[in-house]
């Protein structure tokens, strides 16, 4: 029987010129949409919600006082699990956390900010057990930090392994499925080999962020896993987009030579700005349409 997994990022983006302080839609309005048409179609997920806000620009009391108000919301809908992911940039923690990556620190300092997200969930009744790291950095502590803090469940997704899905060469890889690691089950993020539009090839996570549903629709029939990784700062904040998406040159255009500018000008008078019809927001509503179509059974982490 195939299993299929949707998984869900909330965080802001700080990646390259995209970057966009907006928390409010990158965060809370992008999840919320995220989870009404999930629900829509009775679709599961796990949402993998950040405690940092990644930017010296966006303060982190006050992103984490939106974080609670996100998981207060979304504790009504059943359809949605809700667990810790930890992008380390200046946590509230007794030591430095000046590097956004948690595979910078050792055992010692994992597992502290592992269990101050436990302790954040918990205060909101959120009893969490499913952990990501930010940009799914990890070292050789990973597992064994995850065990000492009480997490039973992470979904990372590796490089190194065969991909599922190759575009390049038309094959598909089974090999990467749920698998343990110590007393952790590891529920890998389902990988994607690609011309990228750099003209080099790339392994992606598979996603709206980088791939239309047509252009693996093929495939994923034929997998017995699928772990679907998609950002709720896509839906709502106009980005660059990349790989294959229909409209991707002209978006693309548009983002640089007016989107940009007014959210520059914008920001100067406080205002944040945010794009109710973007590009990716498109291809997320055809791929969770696609799923439901399909009937592929959904499943949380941890199930």
């Amino acid at each position: 029987m195939k299993k299929t997994y949707i998984t869900v990022d909330i965080e802001t983006i700080v990646s390259g010129i995209s970057k966009n302080k907006n928390s409010l839609a990158g965060v809370y309005l992008g999840a919320m949409f995220i989870a009404h048409e999930l629900r829509k179609r009775n679709l599961k997920a796990t949402f993998f919600i950040s405690l940092s806000s990644k930017q010296k620009s966006i303060d982190n009391t006050e992103y984490l006082d939106l974080i609670k108000c996100l998981v207060l919301s979304l504790k009504s809908f059943e359809n949605i699990k809700i667990a810790s992911h930890l992008h380390a940039f200046e946590l509230p923690m007794d030591f430095e956390c000046d590097s956004d990556d948690f595979g910078a620190y050792n055992q010692e300092q994992q597992v502290s900010m592992l269990r101050f997200s436990k302790d954040f969930f918990t205060d909101l009744d959120c009893d969490v057990d499913a952990f990501r790291p930010g940009g799914f950095r990890r070292n050789e502590f990973y597992y064994s930090a995850l065990e000492e803090a009480g997490f039973k469940y992470s979904s990372t997704m590796s490089k190194n392994d065969k991909p599922n899905i190759n575009l390049i060469t038309g094959k598909l890889s089974n090999t990467n499925q749920v698998n343990c690691q110590g007393k952790v089950l590891e529920y890998p993020v389902t990988t994607v080999e690609l011309m990228s539009i750099k003209k080099r090839v790339e392994i992606q996570n598979l996603s709206p962020d980088f791939l239309s549903i047509e252009s693996v629709k093929p495939h994923l029939d034929n997998l017995e896993y699928i772990n679907i990784n998609f950002h709720s700062f896509s839906i709502y904040l106009n980005r660059l987009v990349r790989e294959n998406h229909t409209g991707l040159f002209w978006n693309n255009i548009r983002f640089l030579a007016i989107d940009k500018m007014l959210d520059f000008m914008a920001n100067l008078f406080g205002i944040h700005t945010f794009k109710s019809d973007t590009i990716v927001k498109n291809s997320f509503l055809d791929w969770v349409e696609f799923l439901e179509e399909k009937k592929y059974e959904t499943y949380f982490i941890g199930e």
